[in-house]
């Protein structure tokens, strides 16, 4: 008997061993969800969150709940979808991490108007639109007020003008390209307010502009509502029909209830094999089949896993090269530009930092679209270095800072000596008026990381006793 309890533990021992990492759970649930395969993606996620919840990583933890409400929300589960959104918020604001926060929070909020809880998505949005605007978050501004834009014209109340105002100064403000549902929403909106034409041209730019059979259905029913309201029914009719034949190829319903089994068998699977390791003496045999069914997953998994990583390392090094492609000829054309307004004897470093918030915001609303520009990849990252690497530029800014502020960064020095040549670096930018997406450029990080540093150096001065931990703050207040 003693034996085989020792056959026993080691076969326990071996299946723990051979299982993967959270990351490599939740890279492994990706890869299925990429491939529509959303019952073994589920599967793998709930395995990720088991493991999160049990070594306390609350980072992980936010990332496997947004993954799986991603899952609820590409098989119509909106009701599950906003639970583990919620989730991963809790999770994040434990984890200390407020960009990933916010991003799920108005996750939430479009969960909530999928499912037509559209005075709590209002809320959300609102929420978002400040917080975003505080932070210097273009792209999530621009996409809270997209999602507004929406939400004016499925209100019991519709505002199409208050819509049509907000897509404005998304196009205008934020610089940000409409998408095909953008101009969708406008032709509607104008529709709603009676100018035809203008709705006629903006359904035909939407149609035009849509590429997934997604956005294609978006377009035609939002060409039915625009028909609907001129009185044409033929044209109602057939893109009525268009929509519904799409509707129909989706199945919906049906990926929901296999997601929905899928998640619960995986937790049915878990209480048996608690059950399995109580009566270890009947079930020997079971065990070891399970050690070598065990065996040759991991191998499949880790040949898997090689294809997704150098499929990874692949994507990462053509959007690096797209990155630098985008910016080349604004960055060069502006450049030019810039030298020709700003006289040599004048402030040429603050001028140029200038210029480069400018062009930081341009590669973030224009990112993954088809305006790229072609040019030498080496010539753009000498350009973009010789930014990022002029140590007189820097000195310029903190000289600036110290005589517009009564030697504010001198004083932040004497006054906290144990802040790190980074953190007085990253007081200089966001004192200089930088957004997180043009010191994230600067210093090659994520805009996540970036926001989540000056959230922490604010919090060191205000915990300090700085005789002017007041003035500092109010200096890089967002």
């Amino acid at each position: 008997m003693s034996i085989l309890l020792i056959l026993l533990s080691v076969v326990l021992s071996s299946c723990s061993r051979i299982g993967g990492t959270i990351q490599e759970e939740i890279d492994r649930g990706h890869a299925l969800f990429e491939e529509r395969r959303y019952s073994e993606a589920m599967e793998a996620y709930s395995k990720a969150e088991t493991m999160a919840l049990k070594a306390e990583d609350y980072r992980s933890l936010g990332t496997t709940y947004q993954k799986i409400a991603h899952t609820y929300n590409a098989t119509g589960g909106h009701s599950e979808e906003i639970a583990y959104l919620d989730k991963a918020l809790e999770a994040f604001e434990k984890a200390e991490m407020p960009y990933n926060a916010l991003h799920a929070y108005f996750e939430g909020g479009v969960a909530r108007y999928n499912f037509q809880d559209y005075a709590s998505a209002e809320v959300v949005f609102r929420n978002t639109m400040s917080q975003a605007r505080q932070a210097a978050d273009t792209l999530l501004e621009a996409a809270s007020l997209e999602a507004y834009a929406a939400l004016c014209l499925e209100t019991a109340e519709q505002d199409p003008q208050l819509a049509i105002n907000m897509l404005a100064r998304k196009a205008n403000e934020l610089k940000c390209p409409l998408t095909s549902e953008d101009r969708g929403i406008l032709a509607y909106a104008y529709a709603l307010t009676g100018n035809m034409k203008e709705a006629s041209d903006w359904i035909s730019k939407a149609l035009q502009s849509a590429h997934t059979p997604e956005e294609k259905a978006q377009a035609k029913f939002r060409e039915y509502q625009v028909a609907s309201r001129s009185g044409d029914t033929a044209a109602a009719l057939a893109a009525l029909e268009a929509v519904m034949e799409h509707s129909n190829s989706t199945e919906s319903a049906s990926l929901q209830r296999s997601v929905e089994a899928a998640r619960k068998g995986y937790e049915s699977h878990q209480m048996e094999l608690i059950r399995n390791r109580l009566q270890v003496a009947r079930l020997t045999s079971i065990f070891i089949i399970l050690v070598a069914m065990t065996i040759v997953f991991a191998l499949i998994g880790y040949m898997r896993n090689r294809r997704l990583i150098m499929a990874k390392a692949m994507a990462e090094e053509k959007a690096e090269t797209e990155k630098y492609m985008n910016i080349a000829e604004e960055l060069q054309g502006k450049l030019k530009a810039a030298a020709k307004k700003v006289p040599a004897e004048k402030h040429a470093p603050a001028a140029r930092f200038d210029l480069l918030e400018k062009l930081c915001e341009q590669y973030y609303v224009y990112e993954g679209t088809d305006n790229l520009q072609g040019k030498i990849l080496k010539e753009v990252k000498a350009t973009i270095d010789g930014l990022r690497e002029d140590p007189k530029a820097l000195k310029g800014l903190e000289a600036t800072l110290n005589h517009n502020n009564g030697n504010v960064v001198e004083r932040l020095r004497e006054q906290m000596p144990k802040l790190k040549p980074e953190d007085i670096k990253l007081f200089i930018f966001a004192a200089s008026g930088f957004s997180s997406t043009t010191i994230s450029t600067i210093l090659e990080k994520d805009k996540g990381i970036v926001y989540n540093r000056i959230w922490r150096l604010k919090g060191k001065i205000s915990s300090s006793e700085a005789p002017d931990k007041d003035e500092f703050l109010d200096i890089i207040k967002s």
